[in-house]
C-alpha cells in the first residue's frame, strides 16, 4: 500500500483548558492591537480550540449556555 508523504487527516490537537485560554487571550490581544485578516483567522482558530478544550474537560456542561462564563467567574470549581 502506497501512502502519500504528507497525509493530513484533519485532526486538531486538543489543548488543556489553561493552555487554550492562554492562546486565546494572546490571539485576542493581537487582534485588538492589529485587526488584520490573519489575526482574525488566528483569533477564530484559538476560539474554536478553547471550545474544544472546554468540551473535552467538562462534557456534562459543554452544552449549557453560560457554563464557561460561570467557570471563569469561579462559580464552577475546576478539577
Amino acid at each position: 500500500m502506497n501512502c502519500p508523504a504528507n497525509l493530513h487527516l484533519g485532526v486538531r490537537r486538543v489543548f488543556s483548558l489553561e493552555a487554550a485560554i492562554e492562546r486565546w487571550l494572546a490571539a485576542r490581544h493581537n487582534f485588538i492591537e492589529e485587526p488584520t485578516d490573519e489575526n482574525r483567522h488566528e483569533y477564530n482558530g484559538t476560539l474554536n480550540d478553547l471550545g474544544a478544550a472546554w468540551k473535552n474537560r467538562n462534557p456534562e456542561v459543554a452544552d449549557t449556555p453560560g457554563a464557561f462564563e460561570l467557570f471563569r467567574c469561579g462559580h464552577i470549581a475546576p478539577e
